[in-house]
């Protein structure tokens, strides 16, 4: 089965990279709470970003007159299936191929009339086609796009089951997997028999996909298809539909199979896929991730070539393959990967982040900017991405750049603390105190028992020689934290300063039972301090 169809939920990339020894930005970051002196400098670039998100109730408005039901009849005008429809602005109707398949002849049924309808460009591949329907009213259905999209976001679907009555149903996004030109989504609102074709919206109205109802041994798989596959049905005449129908049904179990994280029964079920169609790169890539879920990186290698070598076009295997060469410590061969993938589909927003990753590990930063950069180009709603862009253009010395990416984040995602407390740190390196203060206050508003946001304050504080505050700062997060490395130095540097030896003293033998690499430091500055009143 060509891969086009494959609803691939997993980015191995990611999960490769998902541990803080795969970041070395981020190690750097945590190695920087244990020193005084680090502080960022970054200044603000606004942009227009997507406007508060619709009650259910304003995107039932908005969307509810943009379904239509279809009437597929056979050779001898008999009705033989009921599906779903999306009216779209050029008076066209999207749904899914199946639901016109083998038809004699079929009707668009739209606020109680019935209008004669005919195929316009239809994909069996994909499971989309577009309608000619002469006299349907034009839709104001606004396009969405599923780059923008992230796991978790509200999203709604709307149908008519019955032929009759419109439903509609909310949840969430649970599953976002790259296919070529979007994302094909997994989500948890309902989708009845009867609904395919129908829409999947985002919680802004916008039309993001078609959602395609299957159920397969007692459990539900909700699907849809990206926006963009609609989009490109004129580009698709002459895609010829070369996999068998059984194909599909392999795709389904086989997720299902990822889905109760059954590795050893979805390597077994691949094998057979294979020995029935050994052509097929759909199921060689299926066997390289379930191998590489369960640790057999050499096996998993073999089996993304495999897929590569059927498929030498489709990025997400030389993504998934970089991620196998990664787990087996080939730094070069990962960033090969990487590269091929990116320069198959230079849209392709999960390459150019584990390319980003990869440079990041082997040191190559002005390389992982670049590659940064290109993320945020095709997802630029993605907060994450430009967050860790702002990290390792503050690892690179770029701090103007950085602080542009850092606050793009906090407007995405105003509500994480961590990237406010990045942001603030990144103003104390441009000498900006006053817009820094206001950073780490919206971190601890979000977040009042953030104890490294105290922590960083209290060294900001400190630079400014406000001495109370600082003290009061560092007494916060060791009230949240009483262990804190960081905490109990500045702290004890205080009590030297200020001439309470014994209790600098009690602090450096704390230090020592937490972190002798840091006591060792706190002793050179006790030594220190006392060489210079010895020599006043």
């Amino acid at each position: 089965m060509n891969a086009h169809l494959k609803p691939y939920f997993y980015c191995a990339g990611f999960r490769e990279t998902g541990t803080a020894s795969d970041h070395p930005h981020l190690i750097n970051h945590l190695k920087q709470l244990s020193c005084l002196w680090l502080f960022a400098s970054l200044f603000i670039v606004f942009t227009t970003l997507p406007t508060e998100a619709k009650s259910a109730a304003e995107v039932f408005a908005d969307v509810s007159g943009s379904v239509v039901v279809i009437h597929n009849y056979d050779k001898n005008e008999k009705l033989q299936n009921i599906g779903s429809g999306v009216m779209l602005a050029s008076g066209k109707v999207a749904t899914n191929y199946h639901v016109i398949e083998q038809t004699g002849k079929i009707t668009v049924i739209y606020k109680g009339r019935e209008y004669p309808a005919t195929p316009l460009y239809f994909d069996r591949f994909r499971d989309v086609c577009s309608l000619n329907v002469p006299g349907l009213p034009e839709s104001r259905i606004t396009i969405g796009s599923t780059h923008e999209l992230k796991t978790g976001d509200k999203v709604y679907a709307l149908g008519a089951p019955q032929g009759i009555e419109l439903t509609f149903s909310d949840g969430i996004i649970s599953g976002l997997r790259q296919v070529d030109k979007g994302f094909y989504i997994q989500t948890t609102a309902p989708i009845s028999a009867g609904s395919s074709g129908g829409g999947l919206f985002d919680e802004n109205g916008r039309l993001i996909g078609l959602p395609t109802y299957f159920f397969k041994q007692g459990q539900q798989l909700n699907f849809a298809l990206p926006v963009e596959w609609i989009l490109d049905l004129p580009n698709r005449v002459a895609v010829q539909d070369t996999i068998l129908s059984a194909d599909l049904g392999n795709v389904y179990q086989v997720n299902a199979l990822e889905e109760r994280q059954d590795w050893g029964g979805m390597i077994s079920f691949c094998q057979n896929w294979i020995k029935q169609k050994p052509e097929s790169g759909e199921a060689c890539g299926y066997l390289g991730f379930a191998y590489l879920q369960r640790g057999d990186l050499s096996l998993s290698i073999d089996s993304y070539n495999n897929a590569i070598r059927l498929r030498p076009d489709y990025a997400q295997y030389w993504v998934d393959l970089g991620a196998a060469y990664g787990r087996e410590g080939q730094k070069q061969k990962k960033i090969e990967a990487y590269r091929q993938a990116v320069s198959l589909n230079t849209d392709y927003a999960v390459g150019w982040l584990n390319l980003a990753m990869a440079y990041v590990q082997n040191g190559e930063v002005e390389r992982a900017i670049d590659a940064y950069e290109q993320a945020v180009r095709i997802t630029p709603h993605d907060a994450s991405s430009w967050y860790h862009l702002g990290l390792v253009l503050s690892d690179g010395g770029q701090f103007d750049k950085a602080v542009k990416a850092y606050q793009q984040a906090v407007r995405i995602t105003p509500g994480h603390a961590l990237y406010f407390l990045s942001l603030a740190r990144a103003y104390g390196y441009a000498a900006q105190p006053s817009e820094s203060y206001e950073a780490y206050k919206s971190a601890l508003r979000i977040n009042p028992d953030y104890s490294d946001a105290w922590v960083f304050l209290g060294v900001a504080y400190d630079k400014d020689h406000r001495i109370a505050e600082a003290l009061n700062a560092y007494l916060q997060a060791l009230r949240i934290n009483p262990d804190h490395n960081t905490a109990l130095f500045n702290l004890g540097r205080f009590y030297l300063e200020t001439g309470s030896v014994e209790k600098g003293m009690a602090v450096y033998v704390r230090l020592k039972q937490l972190n002798p690499e840091m006591a060792q430091l706190f002793f050179n500055t006790f030594n220190k301090l006392m060489f210079s009143k010895n020599a006043l």
